[in-house]
């Protein structure tokens, strides 16, 4: 009786191991969705003079991240689901205080972020200062914070810093400086220049370099996800969805008709003929 049960026993259990297996076989991958996001500052002049002035000799040089305001932000969404090789992209968006508030553009931005309360957050860097000037605005303006800024951890869940997560222990680099590496088109404009573009209300191209700035950034993302599996998506594909979403959402921009369109279709020597071309008549 007792080798009968424990034979039974072996059966049922190498009947749920089977059927595990076959479950887990015919199991689809969740839906995976990212948003992307990027943003440029201005300076609070008159706050950071008050505190100057208060604190005399100890102040410091520097105008930090608390006297930052959010000039202007971007953001893309890009959802992978299962049995599609392109993600469903929606955007990019740009925004900038040429036509609203500060507090106006922080709502729109926090808006989609509640609406997609599941998707991860990606930045570039924006573990080490966007984020804190982030929730910092939104305690000014008495915004109710997205899930995804809640969590103070600079390895929460609900974030990816790509440039933490891909240095890890190496020297941390710029953006453009990992682009170039990759030959991926970024930064139409240095990125010192931003805060002092802003400043004298030069729209057009702190949206520009935002902008540039996530679709860049869009595409470090692509690939290194991709190659840790979490994500699934034919990359070739994946980047012409982004480029297109591109040129639809933001289609008179220039880094994006001259660069980042042309690079995404495989033509990166028209791209370096046009450039070298509009150098040469400065």
């Amino acid at each position: 009786m007792t080798d009968t049960l424990n034979l039974l026993e072996q059966m049922l259990e190498k009947e749920a191991r089977q059927f595990e297996g076959q479950h887990t076989e015919r199991a689809e991958p969740a839906t995976t969705s990212i948003i992307v996001l990027d943003l440029e500052f201005r300076w609070d002049r008159n706050a950071y003079e008050g505190y100057r002035i208060a604190e005399g000799a100890t102040a410091c040089d520097a105008i930090r991240w608390p006297f930052h305001e959010v000039a202007a932000a971007c953001w893309l969404t890009a959802t992978f689901s299962p049995g599609r090789d392109v993600p469903a992209v929606t955007g990019p968006t740009v925004l900038s205080l040429e036509n609203m508030s500060e507090r106006e553009l922080l709502e729109r931005l926090f808006d989609t972020l509640h609406q997609n309360a599941q998707s991860i957050l990606i930045t570039w860097g924006g573990e080490a200062r966007d984020l804190a000037v982030l929730r910092h605005r939104a305690a000014v303006h008495d915004l109710v914070l997205p899930t995804q800024l809640r969590n103070s951890s600079p390895f929460a869940s609900q974030r990816l810093d790509l440039c933490r997560d891909i240095c890890v222990q190496a020297t941390s680099v710029h953006l453009s400086e990992y682009a170039a590496a990759s030959s991926i088109p970024a930064k139409p404009i240095p990125s010192r220049q931003i805060g002092r573009l802003a400043e004298r209300g030069e729209w057009g191209k702190v949206r520009e370099q935002v902008a540039a700035d996530v679709l860049t950034t869009t595409v470090i993302a692509l690939r290194h996800l991709g190659v840790r599996e979490l994500i699934k998506c034919v990359r070739a594909k994946s980047v012409n969805a982004v480029a297109r979403a591109a040129a639809e959402s933001i289609p008179h921009s220039k880094f994006v008709n001259r660069d980042f369109v042309p690079w995404a279709m495989g033509r990166p020597a028209a791209v370096l003929t046009q450039r070298r071309a509009e150098q040469a008549l400065h």
